[in-house]
This record gives C-alpha cells, structure tokens and sequence, in this order.
C-alpha cells in the first residue's frame, strides 16, 4: 500500500509541469536562438544595402567611362600634351586632373576632378565659341588622375598615343540604405584606350 502511494506522488509531482531549473533552461535556449536568428537577418540585410549601394555606383560609373572612353578613340585632338601648372611629365606620360577633346564636331570638351567638390565636371564649349557649359558628370568621386601617353608624329607635333583615367568613387548618398547597413566599399576604377586614328595607323 505505501509503495502504491509513492507511486500516485511520483506521478502527480511529474504531471505538475516544469520545474523552475528546466523553466530557465528552455528560456535560454529560446533566447539563444532568437539572437542567432536576429544576427543572420541582420547581416542578409546589410548584404543586401551593400549589394545595391555597389550596383548603383558600378552602373553609373560604367555608363560614364563608357562614354569618355568613346571621345578618347574618336575625338582629333586631345591636351594636355604640354606641361603646365598642376600637370606634371614624367617621360612622355603627364599626369593631370583634366583632359581636354576636340570631338569630330568641333566642340571643346573638357573633364576635369574638381577634389574640394569630390565631383568629376563635364565642361562643353561649342565650336566657333560659344558660351561654355559645365555639368556635373559624376559625385562622389575622392581621387582622380588622367594619365596621358604622348608621341611626337610626323610633323614634329605631340599626339595623344594613350589615354588612361583612374579614379575612385564612393556610393553616392541617394542611393545609400543607411537604414539597413553600412555604405558599401568605394570602388576603384582604372580604364585606358588608345585613339581611333592611332590604332588604324
């Protein structure tokens, strides 16, 4: 009879629940798994504001070299080609801020890094000179150099032989996700051509 009623008290006692040791137990569990799926949710979303931030730079930046690199083949004159204030020679490569092309219309175009506005100017002067424009072509750029290769031709005259732009640029902030994560990483960007006459020789 009295191990019957051991039993029943056995029983009773494990169909009261969880005791408070299991309670907080569990809990920590629970709290340890909510955290690492906080963590990992955290992280695809920086992932993402990252992957967009990049995405958005890489497609202007793209569509700008693109077309610089465009008047560099087909534009008939290029400068610098001579030394001058904050452009220096070493060999025949100067290293400038700018670059100045003549397209095949005529018009004066320069693209110059202006580095206390981290902006890269598009200046175009029509041909029999005109009032000149001057746009801003692309932001967020924190470095800049154009490096041109000269030869002298024929004539005795300083051509461009290779043309060559290498910059920085950090994601502009209209299409920053600041909400979801950090900016993501600037991007460097190095481009060279040659001039279409040149390559025709």
């Amino acid at each position: 009879m009295a191990s019957c009623n051991q039993t029943r008290r056995i029983i009773r006692r494990k169909a009261a629940g969880l005791s408070l040791v299991e309670m907080l137990i569990s809990l920590a569990i629970t709290a340890l798994l909510l955290t690492a799926t906080v963590v990992a949710i955290d992280a695809s979303f920086r992932a993402y504001a990252a992957a967009a931030e990049s995405a958005s730079t890489q497609t202007s930046t793209r569509l700008v070299v693109h077309r610089l690199l465009s008047l560099m083949r087909t534009s008939t004159a290029h400068g610098p080609l001579l030394p001058e204030s904050g452009v220096t020679l070493s060999g025949n490569t100067l290293t400038s801020p700018y670059i100045e092309l003549l397209d095949p219309d005529g018009n004066l175009i320069r693209l110059e890094y202006v580095a206390a506005d981290e902006m890269l100017y598009v200046t175009v002067t029509p041909f029999g000179g005109s009032v000149a424009t001057r746009e801003p072509l692309l932001g967020g750029v924190t470095q800049c150099s154009f490096s041109l290769i000269r030869r002298l031709d024929d004539d005795g005259v300083w051509v461009l032989d290779r043309g060559s732009i290498d910059f920085t640029v950090e994601p502009d902030a209209d299409t920053s996700l600041a909400i979801e994560g950090d900016a993501a990483e600037p991007m460097r960007v190095i481009a060279s051509t040659m001039p279409r006459k040149l390559e025709d020789e």
